[in-house]
């Protein structure tokens, strides 16, 4: 099935290709010329939905148009502005289809479903380019050895209004559910500024200028982050999925300056960062060797034998992700150093043989 993204794309090919203006009926007639090719044989296209393609790709400055020399009636069409192309590669479009389903696989079946013209573009492209007929659902896929959890379940409707917001840089006004906060709502007077997308779940970073408890507010003198804002006037990141309500915001709040959401100000919350990068020792063994030698920690790591096992040094930050890298391979990796990290290993394993004593 010929789909809008379809249309559009061959119509900015045409352009591109004709260099000169082209009126909109040659527009027209050409493309009707390759909806019969590429169709399923059914599909009515009218001259009406050629100019609405039209206009919509000269409101994003992809395309311009002036009155036809010949008829003033009619409207003539050059490809202006960015000069990519929309076309996908066939080989392009299957990295763009393993990126969907690899999306899919950690939470993001909402906005794949909203790019379902995209996708099935790709899908197009594909077999365009090959020469046998295949079914590409069974040539490309995505994965993990790991086991990725269910996503929480977003409300589509507050993501989409989170995405505006971001891109228009307006406030918003947003119900939480903080987590141990004994379920008491919190409402806060927000400005968005960055989406994370990490693991099942997709995390907000936002400044919060004011926030409103409905009900008891939990003892300020415990540990926020993550699962709360971490208090007025400061940056935080909340788990959409416990986003109960989205409405307009009541207050004017500018951008902190010079915002980044890959700082380590925004990532602290994001993903859980205890150190800067500091100096990291590793005793692996020969498995593990073999994995981290193609696979490295960290781009500045060093691989020396030592003994039966192998040495390896980086300097790399202690976060969440590297305590449950090191815990999920325990029986093949020693923390030498820090010893900070190396005596929480040392205590969550204990705890760990506890529960099968």
């Amino acid at each position: 099935m010929i789909n809008r993204a379809h249309r559009r794309d061959y119509l900015l090919q045409i352009l591109r290709a004709a260099g000169n203006p082209v009126p909109t009926n040659e527009l027209h007639k050409e493309l009707i010329r390759w909806v019969d090719r590429h169709g399923d044989g059914d599909e009515v296209h009218e001259k009406k939905t050629t100019i609405r393609d039209l206009r919509i790709l000269e409101s994003l400055n992809y395309v311009r148009s002036a009155k036809d020399k010949g008829d003033t009636r009619n409207l003539c069409w050059k490809a202006v502005g960015r000069s990519h192309s929309l076309a996908l590669s066939p080989s392009d479009a299957m990295s763009l289809t393993a990126i969907f389903q690899h999306a899919e696989r950690f939470g993001l079946h909402s906005a794949t479903h909203e790019l379902k013209g995209l996708r099935d573009y790709a899908e197009l492209a594909m077999q365009d380019g090959s020469l046998r007929k295949l079914d590409f659902s069974k040539r490309v896929t995505s994965g993990t050895r790991f086991t990725v959890l269910q996503p929480g379940v977003v409300n589509p409707e507050h993501l989409k209004r989170l995405q505006m917001a971001i891109i228009e840089g307006r406030p918003l006004e947003v119900e939480y559910r903080p987590r141990d906060a004994g379920g008491v709502k919190c409402i806060y007077q927000l400005k968005p500024l960055a989406l994370s997308h990490q693991d099942s779940n997709i995390y907000l970073s936002a400044y919060v200028l004011e926030e409103e408890w409905l009900g008891e507010a939990p003892d300020p003198e415990q540990p926020r982050g993550k699962y709360s804002s971490n208090g007025p006037n400061s940056l935080c990141a909340l788990m959409l999925h416990r986003i109960t309500k989205v409405e307009p915001g009541k207050r004017d709040i500018d951008d902190p300056k010079d915002y980044d959401v890959h700082s380590e100000e925004a990532q602290k919350d994001l993903v859980t960062i205890h150190t800067l990068p500091q100096k990291t020792r590793l005793l692996l063994s020969e498995n593990l060797y073999n994995r981290l030698s193609e696979n490295p920690l960290d781009a500045n790591q060093k691989l020396v034998p030592n003994g039966s096992r192998w040495l390896l040094t980086c300097k790399i930050r202690d976060t969440q992700g590297l305590r449950l890298f090191l815990m999920s391979n325990a029986a093949d990796i020693e923390v030498l150093e820090p010893l900070n990290l190396r005596e929480y290993i040392r205590k969550s394993l204990a705890t760990a043989l506890k529960m099968y004593e």
